[in-house]
């Protein structure tokens, strides 16, 4: 449920997500990557005491959100909601100019050209619908190029996993599952090559230890002695997915 309203005294609030959590102790409030407000409420809490919560973290919440748009080098919102005109793969490194064509067909639609032109044709003044081709798109490459670079790196540790498959959640750039099951996000198209390899390494560790304990990171650091580093940059990474993607 999103919301944005006013409290009592007439005060704004921040835009936020109310999500209801059966495992939550108590109120926590969330900043994603991408600069979505969520909070996280135990099963039967009194929501009449949210907005002063939020009022009372405002300074918190507005700090961070300004360090995420600066992050991200854009002032203001807007920029959420305008479709790109390059498409810039880092881990691949491919750069490909989207092309816009309108059609009487309702169906959009995104397909590649010589020159790298990715032509996104149909109703392209449905922006929501544009954004769903790309993003379809966009899981196509994934699955041509990173889990085939998944495989190799798996190889060349001879660290095997059982299956790989893709994903595109908010908050991780990748799992792996106890039967050695490894998910892909496809955003870790937009990132540099050096952390994405990090993240193949670091999930192909855990179809060792599951867990992040001492003997993970000592096998993380046998592959990968700059693993502490490169782990904090990870975690900043989301910078680099473009905000349209939304």
């Amino acid at each position: 449920m999103d919301e944005k309203r006013m409290d009592d005294a007439g005060e704004a609030l921040p835009p936020h997500t109310i999500r209801e959590s059966k495992r939550a102790r108590s109120v926590t409030i969330r900043i994603t990557p991408r600069g979505e407000v969520i909070v996280v409420v135990p099963r039967r809490y009194d929501r009449s005491r949210i907005p002063a919560l939020l009022l009372d973290k405002k300074g918190w919440i507005e700090g961070h959100l300004e360090r995420i748009r600066e992050e991200r080098g854009i002032i203001g919102p807007h920029h959420y909601d305008i479709l790109p005109v390059q498409v810039e793969l880092p881990a691949i490194d491919e750069n490909w100019t989207v092309d816009y064509v309108g059609t009487g067909s309702s169906k959009v639609t995104a397909k590649e050209h010589e020159g790298r032109i990715l032509r996104v044709s149909g109703n392209i003044h449905d922006k929501a619908a544009c954004k769903a081709a790309l993003k379809r798109w966009l899981y196509r490459r994934a699955r041509e190029k990173l889990l085939p670079w998944l495989k190799d790196v798996s190889v060349e540790l001879a660290l095997p996993f059982a299956h790989s498959g893709l994903r595109g959640p908010r908050t991780r750039w990748a799992s792996c599952s106890g039967r050695k099951s490894i998910s892909v996000n496809f955003q870790l198209l937009f990132l540099p090559k050096n952390l994405v390899r990090y993240v193949f390494i670091h999930e192909l560790c855990h179809t060792v230890h599951l867990d992040h304990g001492a003997k993970f990171w000592a096998l993380c650091r046998k592959f990968e002695p700059e693993c502490g580093l490169l782990n904090k940059e990870v975690r900043r990474a989301w910078r680099h997915v473009p905000l349209w993607l939304g």
